[in-house]
């Protein structure tokens, strides 16, 4: 009995732990050629997080989505995928955090760790071209922690630990074509 209680018990802390998900997906024409794709974020990590970013680990956050059209008996018909690649670290001698997309290098600077999961929302910016939005399209997104980017010495550990778990589950949103 004890052991089946320490058991659920353990489950139970390792799925409260990782509460990340997306809200919602704002999805506006910003010109006559392109969509512009944004999520809307509630982000928590675990102290195991903010205290290796804290001790100079450079985290990287990677942010897919996916243009698609749902299939009824078959699997969905993908059209555009997009990925951007974050990457949060720590400046201990300014003492603030920096975000940084790894592919354009623009940056933002925070003060306080609890602001850089609002901030990171202005940097995930996916843009589609109009000419692919049909009536039937729809848009996915997930955000997740690359783990083969941490030292080689923290890959393992981290491998199976829920508190590094900061995947979310794929949102899935409608387009509406304008």
């Amino acid at each position: 009995m004890k052991v089946k209680f320490l058991l659920l018990l353990f489950f139970y802390s390792g799925f409260v732990v990782a509460e990340n998900h997306i809200i919602f997906i704002d999805i506006t024409n910003n010109n006559k050629n392109n969509i512009s794709v944004k999520p809307q974020l509630n982000f928590h990590t675990s102290p195991q997080i903010k205290e290796a970013i804290d001790n100079g680990i450079r985290i990287n956050v990677i942010a897919k989505t996916d243009l698609f059209e749902p299939q009824s008996l078959w699997f969905d018909k993908s059209i555009k995928q997009k990925k951007i690649t974050l990457e949060v670290s720590y400046f201990s001698l300014g003492k603030h955090y920096k975000i940084k997309n790894l592919k354009t290098d623009e940056q933002i600077g925070v003060n306080d760790y609890s602001q850089i999961w609002k901030e990171i929302e202005k940097l995930m910016v996916f843009e589609f071209p109009n000419s692919l939005i049909t009536s039937k399209s729809w848009i996915k997104l997930r955000i997740m922690l690359d783990k083969g980017a941490l030292p080689i010495a923290m890959q393992l550990p981290v491998l199976f630990d829920s508190n590094w778990d900061i995947n979310t589950p794929w949102h899935k949103q409608k387009v509406k074509q304008k």
